[in-house]
């Protein structure tokens, strides 16, 4: 009679025991690549944003007919500058996405409280205007931390809210992170 030869069960066992661990160890890392691309995209984004405010200020400044309208130097409050024409169609952030829910546009809330704010982006924190993630007008109160995810914030540090042709308004831009915490990309921008 013939042996037939074959793994032992105890093989069988090892080699299942090592193929868990690797695949155990590879979706962990998986898994922290998605978050760390996805807070990279978010700081990126605000940054852009901050680009974006930057010349325009430089074009509002000369005089320059500036897009969208609504953010030019003109009476008028920032917060219809920052408002939900930015994220709409043929607005500068129409294709911007939140990194945190790819199906929706960016929020861009503006938040006039004139003092500095390093804290939560919840916490029943108020935003007076935006783009909410349908690309509609936003206004209200963001109660849950994962709403707020993603989020671009501009703060008026100084400077007047309500007066778009003052000079002296200085903005702070940032992004709420995933734990809901502000994380500023540019403290004092002239608007």
């Amino acid at each position: 009679m013939k042996k037939t030869q074959g793994f032992s069960l105890i093989e069988l066992l090892v080699v299942v025991a090592i193929i868990g661990v690797l695949a155990a160890v590879g979706i962990v890392g998986y898994q922290q690549y998605i978050d760390n691309t996805k807070k990279d995209v978010a700081k990126t984004n605000a940054q852009s944003f901050e680009r974006w405010i930057q010349s325009t200020q430089i074009a509002r400044s000369g005089g320059l007919t500036v897009q969208p309208s609504a953010c030019e130097k003109s009476s008028g409050s920032l917060t219809t500058c920052f408002n939900a024409v930015l994220t709409a169609s043929g607005g500068p952030f129409e294709k911007f996405k939140n990194p945190y829910n790819n199906s929706n546009a960016i929020i861009v809330g503006f938040d006039d409280n004139g003092t500095s704010w390093t804290g939560s982006c919840v916490t029943s924190r108020t935003y007076s205007s935006g783009a909410n993630d349908n690309g509609t007008a936003f206004s209200g109160t963001i109660s849950n931390d994962y709403e707020a995810y993603g989020m671009i914030v501009v703060q008026n540090i100084a400077g007047s809210a309500t007066d778009r042709n003052r000079t002296d308004n200085q903005l702070k831009i940032g992004y709420c992170d995933n734990t809901a915490t502000f994380v500023s990309v540019a403290d004092n921008v002239s608007f």
